[in-house]
């Protein structure tokens, strides 16, 4: 009798044939379909944040090609002033570095950087471009920490002058952006997985 009571509470308890199989299936369809979904997240944040990227930094060439345009303009019209106080003083008011060369392409006047130091600034290419008569814009790094820098140069009477400004604060902000994507994605599959073997480990007793 004792063996009988037993073996109808193991079957009450045992979930139906093919129960477990079942459960599997779901928990591979509802991990997949978390993944899938932090997949297109990612992808679409992805792309959403270098387009911003892009919108910012066209922005900010916008704005300092007016700022050396206005350098350009006071190197033309004031003649009688010193160029290296002049320099000095452009680059403080434009919150960049400035640069002026001559015709060949010499380094007379950095409000950041020593003379010395600039012995073949002037073959850098947005002042080739600059000597030419066109306004010469190039973006590369500056330093050993691989900040990017934009350097707008155009031409003035006798040489070029150019504002470089570090493109730091995109750098920082889409380090940030992808530190929170890796995180978010991490999240996403961690509480996917719990959630997909939460709604398996059901399965069993909804279908009995």
């Amino acid at each position: 009798m004792a063996t009988d009571s037993q073996a109808a509470i193991e079957s009450a308890i045992s979930p139906p044939p093919g129960a477990k199989s079942f459960g599997s299936r779901l928990f591979v369809i509802l991990l997949a379909s978390f993944v899938a979904m932090a997949a297109v997240c990612a992808i679409t944040f992805s792309v959403m944040m270098h387009s911003s990227e892009g919108i910012l930094q066209a922005e900010i060439e916008r704005s300092l090609t007016q700022k050396v345009q206005m350098f350009a303009d006071e190197v033309n019209t004031n003649r009688t002033r010193n160029i290296v106080v002049l320099t000095s003083q452009e680059g403080q008011r434009a919150g960049a570095r400035a640069t002026v060369i001559d015709m060949n392409g010499k380094v007379i006047a950095d409000s950041q950087v020593r003379l010395r130091e600039l012995e073949n600034e002037g073959r850098q290419p947005e002042f080739v471009t600059a000597l030419r008569g066109d306004t010469g814009v190039e973006v590369r790094s500056r330093n050993a920490f691989g900040i990017p820098v934009l350097y707008v140069a155009v031409p003035v009477s006798g040489g070029a002058v150019r504002l470089a400004y570090p493109l730091s604060d995109i750098s920082i902000a889409a380090a940030r952006a992808r530190n929170l994507l890796f995180w978010g994605c991490l999240i996403t599959g961690v509480a996917g997985l719990a959630l997909s073997g939460f709604a398996s480990a059901l399965v069993p007793r909804s279908v009995r």
